[in-house]
């Protein structure tokens, strides 16, 4: 039946990519009912098991320095490159892989997951890791308030079989519990960083951002700035070039390398280095296209109240003579848009207008009003909101483009000429 099943499965991505689509779901969509088992019994084949990476915002970053980290210690690491954090975009990833003889040369595995459909996944596959990063206000519309989130995070970081990573500044991850017998590794910031970090109760209770640590860290992260980070791993203190900016990304690195730590018991400090100095951005988070007037555009996905006020952040590091924001409200997006009233846009003030598009562009670009933040355009036609942002930034200079999830798959296409790689019906 395994045998059958890779078979169905590599000849609809073979057919999918006839088609110039990658198909990061519907082979694991067609396989998940077609063999409800395939999925468990390749991934016993593992010798170091599944990890599981979930959490509201940081989750698809986290897991490619995970992986990157891991293969840097000489680890055969299979994970879901595409992003597609469904069931049906890891039983993709995984029919891919597989050999057709059946084999899957790999030595762990290491899957972002959306917290909904994390609980899913560890009801089919136990893991042996799983890695909480925050809970925040996110797209309510789908999941419901955030305690109900927290609730969802307990019973994936109950189904771990030997560890969890939990971020120890997060009131809500906190107070999650992993059964008896699973040890807890604990990653946080120095409390200088408080005010860079709030949480999202912290974020609309000014009085309340009080600094908070549940345990104390395996990892700490000390300070950052733009190219290198500091932090504490267990007892030594490190220094490291990283590329990725911003807090966030920090951050994501300190439960990264908690994972390391948790997997691999004597790391080879020289490999994790260079990994680090050798970091690209992953999809859309971060990462820099070149626009065909020669300017670099800065792609950063936005997506919640916490997140979009980390991404802001980013301005203070490096300097960007464009700014523009790309709302949509497609259902991958979330149809309530209202969290952008919880943003605090006032740091943009005094520079130039902000191109504003996306279906949710006149009400983007109302938002920014109250903050006395000037609008150069409204533009709900994405392709000509490309044409438009295009023309706006000069050869040579930087731009940055703070984007929902939908936007800154049809954006990035557009520059790129190709398909992103990822289906629509796929979460963040």
């Amino acid at each position: 039946m395994q045998l059958i099943t890779i078979a169905l499965g590599k000849t609809i991505f073979a057919l999918l990519r006839l088609l110039g689509r990658t198909g990061s779901a519907l082979p694991g969509l067609v396989i998940e009912k077609f063999n409800p088992t395939f999925l468990v019994h390749q991934l016993a084949r593992l010798p170091q098991g599944v990890i599981i990476i979930s959490g509201t915002n940081g989750k698809t970053t986290t897991t490619k320095i995970a992986v990157s980290l891991l293969e840097s210690q000489g680890l055969r690491v299979l994970t879901n490159r595409t992003g597609s954090n469904f069931v049906r975009g890891v039983i993709s990833a995984v029919v891919d892989k597989t050999m057709w003889a059946g084999t899957l040369p790999y030595d762990i595995a290491v899957f972002e997951q959306d917290e909904a459909h994390a609980v899913k996944f560890a009801h089919i596959v136990k893991p042996r890791g799983v890695v909480a990063l925050n809970v925040m206000r996110d797209q309510m519309d789908r999941f419901g308030e955030i305690d109900t989130t927290r609730q969802m995070l307990q019973q994936l970081v109950s189904a771990a079989t030997e560890w969890v990573v939990l971020n120890a500044n997060d009131e809500r991850i906190s107070q999650l519990t992993p059964d008896k017998g699973v040890q807890a590794y604990w990653y946080a910031h120095h409390e200088d960083l408080q005010q860079n970090f709030l949480t999202d109760d912290q974020l609309y209770h000014a009085e309340s951002t009080a600094y908070a640590l549940a345990a104390k860290p395996i990892v700490l992260l000390e300070s950052y700035d733009n190219g290198h980070v500091t932090l504490q791993v267990g007892k030594k203190k490190q220094h490291y070039e990283f590329a990725l900016q911003g807090g966030h990304n920090a951050q994501n690195l300190a439960a990264a390398l908690s994972v390391l730590v948790a997997v691999v018991p004597k790391l080879d400090e020289a490999e994790v280095t260079q990994c680090l100095r050798d970091l690209r951005p992953a999809f859309g988070r971060g990462e820099i296209v070149e626009l065909p007037s020669g300017g670099g555009l800065t792609l950063q996905l936005v997506k919640n109240p916490g997140g979009f006020t980390q991404a802001l952040r980013m301005l203070s590091l490096k300097h960007y003579e464009t700014v523009a924001i790309a709302i949509n409200d497609d259902y991958p997006d979330g149809r309530d848009v209202s969290w952008l009233w919880d943003v605090d846009f006032t740091g943009l003030t005094g520079g130039a207008p902000i191109l504003c598009g996306g279906t949710r562009a006149a009400d983007m670009a109302n938002r920014l009003k109250y903050d006395d933040v000037k609008s150069a355009s409204t533009e709900s036609r994405l392709e000509k909101y490309a044409e438009q942002l295009d023309a706006a930034v000069p050869a040579g200079t930087n731009a940055i483009l703070f984007c929902t999830y939908t936007a800154m798959l049809k954006l990035r296409g557009l520059y790129l000429g190709n398909h992103s790689g990822l289906d629509e019906e796929d979460s963040v």
